[in-house]
């Protein structure tokens, strides 16, 4: 018996046009001035450079570029969405501990939740649907 599973095509344009509604619907509400919040390199580095490591920890190195296991990539999409909720209480755990006034904390939550941001897109919108398309 033949397992004819119809899988969806063109998947990678169809993740990217996500992000680029994403982009318009910054764009459009708050002008260049709207993605300033999203510019933290430190969320980047942990989310994208923790998701990587901890999947390294639990999978070989040359498993996870050699080929697309669905087991793979749903522990990363996990490790994403882990590392963005890590990134966000380490960025407030730092701005509560320097005591800044309340403006100053208002001003810094923006940034604090560029962590669980990065982490829900690299879970749900990149490595979510590529484990989906590869079960």
């Amino acid at each position: 018996m033949e397992n004819n599973i119809v899988r969806p095509g063109g998947g990678f344009f169809k993740q990217l046009f996500v992000v680029l509604l994403m982009i318009i619907s910054i764009y459009l509400s708050e002008g260049v001035m709207g993605f300033a919040p999203f510019i933290n390199i430190e969320a980047i580095l942990l989310v994208f450079g923790g998701t990587f490591l901890l999947t390294w920890t639990a999978f070989p190195l040359r498993e996870i570029f050699s080929t697309s296991k669905p087991a793979i990539l749903r522990h990363a999409a996990d490790c994403a969405i882990g590392m963005g909720i890590l990134a966000m209480l380490l960025h407030a755990a730092t701005m509560l501990w320097t005591g800044d006034p309340t403006p100053g904390i208002i001003k810094h939550l923006a940034p604090a939740l560029a962590g669980p941001f990065y982490g829900f897109l690299l879970a749900k919108v990149i490595l979510g649907p590529i484990a989906a398309r590869h079960e």
